[in-house]
């Protein structure tokens, strides 16, 4: 079964308790006892999703546009779990890519972010629910919200949403990456952008022709992260290139690593503010590992500028961020990524628009 979440915004799919099982990107989503008739968890679906009911039957997932959306500019998503050999089984999907626009109660602002879990993708979900949620009840506080729209800073209202979602989470034995984007408007048409990251899921952007690095490598082979790690009293040794055995120094969850080894850390690296002008020609991307190991980032913003001139003069009234996350995700498919990987396209130079939307399914 197929069901419109009213609460998250996303088309979502149920399995009812069939005995034949059913898979979502060649995942199980029927309950663990498949002989029992209970109905499975709630799974989200997104454009590209293969559902395969039983043993053949395979539907794929292409979400359209029913109506115009408030979004004043295109947005884009493309994940694929991907797989360790070429024709190989697919693996386990750990990333949630996410975005919420406008924020319950705040309509000037909107979050855009993706979480690439470890251990499973219980941590990932959880702060991909849990942060948009924070990001909207710290901006709800007026004082808050005129702070950031008068000094053109939410720094701190990002530090606080990581550290109210990390407070929130209750994951033991699973983590993830968090890489949020925070996106505000003037009166005057111009918007605003600050990052905000724990891990090693990236986000860039471009404004005018200029490079802009949003977020910073968290990982332990990172110089920067290594030096806050020396600064902790407990420096790694030479050639230690993991901790505990996993090669992130920050993120959120993993509740037991953090109290065996107090170099772990939840605290986000905060970007710089970007102003995107209504006559900018802007986009901004975000990934999770999965793109950067395949793609460097002047490759991706190169393939993001050509994307784009190819698609805005074909004269067509369609959603060119798509498009564009779409056409990275195969280029990362081409060379092989080996990490589930996921992508979000915000093109500040683009007539389109997102809002609700309606499934169609393709045998």
């Amino acid at each position: 079964m197929i069901n419109w979440n009213l609460n998250k915004l996303k088309w979502e799919l149920v399995d009812m308790g069939s005995l034949n099982g059913t898979l979502l990107n060649s995942r199980a989503v029927n309950h663990h006892n498949s002989g029992s008739r209970h109905w499975g968890v709630p799974m989200e679906l997104a454009n590209g999703d293969v559902i395969t009911l039983g043993t053949t039957s395979k539907i794929y997932v292409q979400i359209t546009s029913q109506t115009q959306s408030q979004i004043p500019f295109g947005v884009g998503l493309a994940s694929d779990p991907m797989a360790i050999r070429r024709g190989g089984r697919k693996l386990p999907m750990e990333d949630v890519c996410y975005y919420r626009w406008p924020l319950p109660g705040v309509d000037q602002f909107g979050l855009f972010g993706i979480c690439d879990g470890h251990g499973g993708d219980g941590a990932a979900k959880s702060a991909s629910k849990i942060m948009p949620e924070m990001v909207a009840s710290i901006l709800s506080d007026s004082f808050k919200r005129e702070r950031v729209l008068s000094l053109c800073d939410a720094s701190d209202v990002l530090r606080d949403a990581f550290s109210q979602t990390e407070s929130s989470l209750n994951h033991h034995y699973e983590g993830c990456t968090a890489t949020v984007l925070l996106i505000w408007a003037d009166d005057h048409e111009n918007f605003f952008a600050q990052c905000a990251n724990v891990g090693d899921s990236a986000c860039v952007m471009n404004v005018n022709g200029k490079q802009i690095k949003m977020t910073e490598d968290h990982r332990i082979t990172s110089y920067s992260e290594r030096l806050r790690i020396e600064g902790t009293g407990e420096p790694l040794k030479d050639g230690e290139t993991r901790l505990c055995g996993l090669n992130l120094a920050r993120m959120l969850g993993d509740k037991f690593l953090k109290q065996q080894d107090a170099r772990f850390s939840s605290e986000p690296f905060i970007s710089q503010v970007v102003r995107i002008d209504k006559a900018s020609r802007a986009f901004a991307l975000l990934a999770s590992d999965g793109l950067w190991d395949v793609i460097s980032v002047k490759k991706a913003v190169q393939l993001v500028l050509q994307t784009r001139a190819r698609y805005g003069t074909d004269g067509e009234d369609t959603n060119i961020a798509e498009k564009i996350a779409t056409y990275l995700l195969n280029e990362a498919r081409t060379l092989r990524a080996k990490d589930n990987t996921s992508i979000i396209v915000l093109d500040f130079d683009t007539n389109s628009r997102i809002s609700l939307c309606r499934p169609e399914f393709q045998n």
